[in-house]
């Protein structure tokens, strides 16, 4: 039995495209996406959502800085 994936290589556009098409950047070395959980008063989640995915890591890492806690390079 043929493998149905067997062709996807030939007909699918380079990852950069389909990034590009659905309006986001690839991860650069070191980066991470997890999917964390936040309370938010509903002005301070309108604000963060505005943002782009870049911005709210760093404001997520600066209120770190903010309250003294150590932001390791290390991965």
């Amino acid at each position: 039995m043929a493998n149905k994936e067997h062709h996807v290589s030939r007909v699918r556009p380079p990852k950069e495209r389909r990034l590009k098409a659905l309006g986001v950047e690839a991860l650069e070395m070191g980066e991470v996406n997890p999917r964390v959980r936040v309370r938010l008063r509903k002005p301070v989640a309108a604000l963060l959502e505005s943002m782009s995915t870049k911005q709210r890591g760093e404001v997520f890492e600066a209120g770190l800085k903010a309250l003294g806690m150590e932001v390791g390079d290390g991965e």
